[in-house]
């Protein structure tokens, strides 16, 4: 295969009726850069100078053409020669992988391991060994320091709130004699500013403390896998830290230790597919859906002892077999209210040693929730053909303009990651608003369209265990009829159906549970129905009753 041709180019030129031509040869590929031989063709010939231009142009098209040609000859030559087999197909493709190996090696930047890697591969080889318990008893000593803290914050905050009713109390019963009105609006901003700086002062107390157990407790892990891979004679550091947190604290008479509840719960397994059938577990669960994510210390022989749940949520935490939940939430982005308060609640009586806590994942959602809605902005712009004017949006309502940015529609959800909750590894919250309260809700509604995009999350990134609210409530009501009910159970149950269906169809074939979580106060009866009602809509088989 020729590595180079030799090629004429001939370039005509003249001037007042005298024609000229230049024929040289050109070596193809060309090694140097038309501007340079053609600097060299006019100052070798003694070429005038207004044929510069137009010689440099029509050698850069010669050049390009004829090594174009070069090329593809050679590319056909080659393709022949693979084909009639005097060229051995095997040694090739070492060769190209070779080649591509090193110029891969040599100009690719190379992948560095951060931090939050090496502790997460490290803290999974602990904790698929002898070190399991060890590291358990450490988490549960640092959670009881936690919940040491909140104790002591509650007290304290009730105790204020308590003597500050008192106060004003008085106040108010001496109103116009011992008080004005001006007096009793002073003591309430006194109050007001009492309390902000004690739950300032717990607040920082407890996230010194948290950050000061997470620090330590990273320390503790990599210390711990230093000394599995050295076999010194001295004690071992695994050694010495269980012996630390062997010395369980006794439960004692006000520790509020959780058994086990009798709670409604019925189990199916399912087969869903066209051809290739695929196994799914269902599962009906009458129970507050913050049950899964708080843990309940056991006692045994009078010490407190971690939860078992607590152990297979460790051990898959850095594995492909996640599991999450889905919380009903408003469209503020915050911790202060209804459910988001409570979740926020369970979530600090731990330290999350793994991952950001609540509030800073918050922050970085944040972020992507204004551009979302700039995004969005700008959409609906382009689609209303700038109907809408900037000035016209801006006088549209009093709202600042960053309440707006970071409101989030009915049917968006964002997503905060934990490894401190009892068996839940990932939170999907999801915003929902007054209209579910509605029983004429359809399958377009945009809460059960977010539903679809969260269970195409779940295919997507490996979380094999999702609990959803079966009537996208977490609470019974009084309007919450038999009726109203059913058809909603009805429609979660078909649509779910419907959306586990359609992952299959795009490389969704792994086993997946789906557990439907049915609010407490739910009647034996109205629970009786969606069982019977779950096998009729998924045509499950071997019902398993729990």
């Amino acid at each position: 295969m020729a590595t180079s041709m030799e090629t004429e180019f001939v370039f005509k030129f003249g001037c007042k009726g005298q024609a000229s031509t230049l024929t040289v040869p050109v070596t193809i590929p060309m090694e140097q850069s038309v501007e340079d031989l053609t600097g060299r063709l006019v100052k070798a010939h003694n070429l005038p100078c207004y044929v510069e231009e137009d010689l440099s142009e029509r050698l850069r098209d010669f050049v390009d053409q004829n090594t174009k040609q070069f090329y593809d000859k050679n590319s056909v030559e080659a393709i022949r020669k693979v084909q009639d087999g005097e060229v051995d197909v095997d040694n090739l493709v070492e060769r190209w992988a070779k080649a591509f190996s090193q110029e891969v090696k040599e100009y690719a930047k190379p992948e560095e391991i951060t931090n939050e890697q090496l502790f997460s591969e490290v803290y999974h080889s602990l904790i698929h060994s002898e070190a399991l318990e060890t590291l358990l008893n450490l988490e549960h000593t640092y959670a009881i320091a936690v919940e040491d803290i909140i104790t002591q914050r509650d007290r304290d905050l009730a105790h204020l709130e308590q003597r500050q009713s008192a106060e004003m109390e008085e106040a108010v019963s001496l109103l116009g004699t011992a008080y004005s009105d001006a007096q009793v609006n002073q003591l309430a901003q006194r109050q007001f500013e009492n309390t902000q700086m004690i739950d300032s002062k717990w607040a920082s107390e407890l996230s010194n403390q948290q950050e000061t157990q997470k620090r330590e407790y990273r320390e503790w892990v990599m210390k711990v896998h230093e000394d599995t891979q050295t076999a010194t004679g001295t004690p071992s550091f695994v050694q010495r830290v269980r012996a630390l947190t062997n010395n369980m604290p006794d439960a004692g008479d006000d520790e509020p230790v959780f058994t086990q509840q009798h709670r409604l719960e019925e189990s199916f397994t399912i087969h869903l597919g066209a051809q290739m059938k695929t196994m799914h577990n269902l599962r009906l669960l009458c129970t507050d859906i913050l049950d899964l994510c708080r843990h309940k210390p056991h006692k045994v022989g009078g010490l407190l002892i971690p939860s078992p749940q607590r152990l297979q949520t460790a051990m898959s935490l850095y594995s492909n077999n996640l599991s999450a939940l889905v919380l009903l939430v408003d469209n503020r982005l915050n911790s202060y209210t209804g459910m988001k308060r409570e979740f926020a609640k369970v979530c600090e009586q731990s330290s999350d040693f793994h991952f950001p806590d609540l509030e800073q994942q918050f922050q970085r959602i944040e972020q992507n929730v204004i551009k979302g809605n700039e995004w969005r902005t700008q959409q609906k712009l382009l689609e209303e053909g700038d109907k809408i004017s900037i000035k016209s949006s801006g006088s549209s309502g009093s709202q600042p303009r960053e309440d707006k940015t970071t409101k989030m529609s009915v049917g968006d959800f964002y997503i905060t990651r934990h490894s401190n909750l009892s068996d839940v590894h990932v939170a999907f919250h999801l915003v929902t608003d007054e209209t579910l309260n509605s029983p004429e809700i359809s399958s377009r509604h945009p809460v059960i369209l977010g539903i679809r995009n969260i269970l195409k999350m779940c295919f997507r990134y490996d979380i094999f265990t999702i609990s959803i609210p079966l009537l996208l409530t977490h609470d019974m009501s009084e309007e919450m009829t038999m009726q109203w009910c059913n058809r909603r159970a009805e429609l979660v149950f078909k649509c779910v159906k419907g959306f586990m269906m359609e992952m299959a169809t795009w490389g969704g074939s792994d086993s997946r549970t789906i557990q439907f979580i049915v609010p407490r106060g739910c009647s034996d009866k109205m629970f009786a129905e969606f069982s019977t009602m779950l096998p009729s809509i998924f045509r499950t088989s071997n019902p398993i009753k729990g």
